[in-house]
């Protein structure tokens, strides 16, 4: 899927020091300058983080001035900020859009700073409508600026003070204590963010619109575009300065192994101790009874799939245990999707069911351990 990044973009500029001491001549504090960094925010950023977690974008570069924001910050604390606004000529950012062809992207994103760029925000939506591409606004004005917008993002203070109470479309926003409300077609969403420790809240909504839309992009349900809005926006207030996100900041490094596990022992445990350092969700799809019995013979499992089941599930280091019934789990790898399959040293890459689907991690085999030969030396002791 293709996006298209249009709005404002902002210069956002940061300095770092560090203070000692007052200024003699007023009351303020002396910042000694060590470092001075300098990013794109506004559509910039989301542009960036979009770019950043691996999607088809475009951001439309307008020949317009840029405002700047100067931030300057003191052994990490904010000391003071320094703005430069510049109105862009939205006449010009007009006429550019009625020319051009919008019909090969599937998102448009309009980033209001309300610095001119989308000055005729409507007349903008009605054309990029027209091309069959859906529009996503963060809006910096009265709502009336966004009729026929697919999905209108405005933060608490903007919903009620411009006029977003009465909306009828796809909406996103907070509410007093921070939470996401989201209402889509009959479908209503409220998710309470992870309570952490905020260090700067610049850049947040960007990311939260950047990660969001990034879940439109593979797929997802509203649901868990809106999950992993939430991650990105919790992501970035971590951090001092804006923030550009990664795919694994937002999605689970799922690894998956498979087989029997019908006695389990430290061979098993070492390479699913193994398997669950490489991700952040280890699923293991175990044989059903009937799938083992047509495996190993009539004579296994030793235990039941219910069994077998709930021993791994009580070892800490499983999240989700599967169980299947065919005689390879081909179909439940694809259904999970996994990042990685991690199976024993009696397998090869090639000779790993589902090396097709994700990428195969080969643990070394543990000698001396083989469910196969504890059964057979429990019969001879018997």
């Amino acid at each position: 899927m293709k996006v298209l990044v249009l709005g404002d973009i902002i210069n956002d500029k940061y300095i770092y020091g560090t203070c000692t001491r007052v200024s003699p001549e007023a009351p303020v504090p002396i910042v000694n300058l060590t470092e001075v960094k300098t990013s794109l925010g506004g559509a910039g950023l989301v542009s960036e983080n979009l770019k950043n977690l691996g999607v088809d974008v475009t951001l439309v570069q307008n020949e317009q001035p840029r405002s700047t924001k100067t931030r300057i910050i003191a052994d990490g604390h904010y000391v003071t900020r320094l703005d430069e606004d510049e109105q862009a000529d939205g006449d010009a950012v007009l006429k550019n859009v009625l020319r051009s062809d919008f019909s090969s992207f599937d998102y448009a994103i309009l980033s209001d700073y309300n610095k001119g760029v989308l000055t005729h925000s409507t007349q903008i939506i009605e054309h990029i409508n027209s091309q069959g591409c859906k529009v996503i606004v963060d809006p910096k004005r009265h709502r009336k600026y966004y009729k026929g917008a697919w999905l209108v993002k405005p933060n608490a203070k903007e919903y009620k003070e411009f006029g977003f109470d009465k909306h009828k479309g796809n909406i996103i926003t907070t509410n007093a204590s921070g939470a996401i409300i989201a209402k889509f077609e009959d479908e209503e969403h409220f998710i309470l963010p992870e309570q952490v420790e905020v260090n700067d809240v610049t850049g947040a909504g960007d990311c939260f619109l950047a990660a969001f839309v990034y879940g439109l992009t593979q797929d997802k349900t509203i649901k868990e575009c809106l999950e992993l809005a939430v991650k990105g926006a919790t992501e970035s207030v971590k951090h001092l300065g804006t923030y550009k996100l990664s795919k694994t900041e937002l999605e689970d490094t799922i690894v998956f192994t498979n087989g029997c596990f019908d006695i389990l022992h430290i061979g098993h445990l070492k390479l699913l101790r193994h398997a669950r350092s490489l991700g952040n969700k280890l699923i293991v799809a175990i044989n059903s009874d009937a799938s083992v019995k047509r495996l190993k013979g009539e004579t296994r499992p030793i235990n039941s799939q219910d069994t077998r089941k709930e021993t791994l599930e009580q070892l800490g280091i499983v999240d989700e245990v599967i169980i299947f019934d065919e005689d390879t789990p081909y179909d439940t790898i694809k259904k999970i999707k996994p990042s990685l399959i991690v199976k024993g040293g009696d397998y090869t890459t090639e000779t790993v069911v589902g090396n097709d689907l994700a990428k195969v991690v080969i643990f070394p085999k543990v000698d001396g351990y083989s469910t196969t030969q504890i059964v057979k030396d429990i019969k001879v002791g018997t």
